[in-house]
């Protein structure tokens, strides 16, 4: 801290490396006062902890433990010695009660991908992505952040949100937002009769706009209804269709098969349109895909001088990609692909443009 006495005539300063004794003081206090709040926490998080009951996380391996608990009565009117007793001891000890880890069986291992049930049951799950394709110029490209409204893929039932931002980058011909947005509201049901039929339901309620204006015609209700008939162990066979709501697409036809190993184990064939998918897997956390899909999508946009319009993006994409099973159960997966057929259409201003084959990559977190 430096300290200037001036006038008009003379100036003086102290040296930099001369110490504040009023600063010093003040940085102590600081320091103590965060010491004393660190090891409070410390302290009270220890006690926390060791307060928690950690019984249903022992295992058969787990250091021997004196409980205190009461004992249980002798018969009454007994006199005799303890060893004329019959007791009945076990055969084995029910593992199945004891042995758990992070509160879960040992037989449902996070770190295995689900088995043995490999049927087609689920034709969409919870997906978060993040994926870039190029633009500049007269090409259209982004950066988008999206979330889909689905269920995991273990869940059953229930409501459902979603979230997306697009961040834009071409064409220069068409005078397009900076970016998109995607808030949607859902509710999905999935359920299995006698082995043989399954069925997966969905529904939302979505808002696709730039919101520079009004985002009426941006409001968009979609939805699914798909049913698989499991034929035989490996193979299984999807109708449906897929209400998606686009100025290019309304509904999409969903059919095709699915040919797997009863165990899930190597090979399988999802060979169901829109969403075809062939994977093979390196292990029982590890495996490598190629999938096709539609891409893009429609939304409400404010074109210049305040005139509202409603624009549509779509491509095809195909997709390479290798994805691993993480410690939590999620699948976390990187694609590179090829989009083609690109093209962007405006509803009210009847005006089309298509562009050049490009390339996309994605993260992506499955549920």
């Amino acid at each position: 801290m430096h300290t200037i006495q001036s006038s008009k005539t003379s100036e003086t300063s102290m040296p930099l490396d001369a110490p504040n004794g009023g600063s010093l003081l003040r940085v102590a206090a600081r320091t103590l006062t965060l010491a004393i709040a660190c090891i409070a926490g410390f302290s009270a998080d220890a006690h926390w902890s060791l307060a928690q009951d950690f019984s249903p996380y022992l295992t058969v391996d787990s250091p021997a433990l004196t409980v205190d608990s009461p004992a249980e009565p002798l018969p009454y009117g007994f006199s005799g010695n303890l060893g004329d007793l019959n007791f009945e001891i076990p055969d084995s000890i029910p593992t199945s009660k004891l042995r758990r880890i992070d509160g879960a069986p040992v037989e449902s291992d996070p770190m295995h991908l689900p088995k043995p049930d490999a049927k087609y049951r689920v034709y969409r799950s919870s997906e978060t992505t993040t994926g870039y394709m190029p633009g500049d110029g007269e090409q259209f490209g982004w950066l988008d952040f999206t979330s889909m409204p689905y269920l995991a893929s273990t869940q059953s039932s229930g409501f459902t949100t979603a979230m997306g931002l697009h961040l834009l980058s071409g064409p220069n011909s068409v005078p397009l937002p900076p970016r998109l947005w995607d808030f949607v509201l859902g509710y999905q049901s999935r359920n299995t009769f006698s082995d043989k039929f399954s069925y997966d339901l969905a529904t939302s309620i979505g808002v696709y706009s730039d919101f520079e204006d009004s985002a009426r015609e941006g409001v968009r209700p979609l939805g699914h209804a798909v049913g698989s008939l499991h034929s035989r162990e490996t193979l299984d066979w999807i109708l449906g269709v897929d209400y998606v709501n686009r100025d290019d697409f309304k509904i999409l036809p969903v059919m095709g098969f699915s040919w797997h190993h009863p165990l899930g184990d190597r090979w399988r064939f999802d060979l169901v349109y829109p969403r075809p998918r062939i994977q093979y897997a390196w292990s029982e956390t590890s495996r490598v895909y190629m999938s096709g899909s539609l891409g893009g999508g429609t939304w409400d946009i404010e074109m210049p001088q305040e005139i509202d319009d409603v624009m549509t993006y779509r491509d095809y994409q195909l997709l390479f990609g290798h994805e691993q099973l993480t410690p939590g159960g999620n699948i976390a997966a990187t694609e590179i692909g090829l989009v083609f057929n690109r093209q962007l259409q405006m509803r009210h201003s009847l005006q089309q443009v298509e562009f050049d084959d490009a390339f996309v990559f994605r993260m992506v977190a499955r549920r």
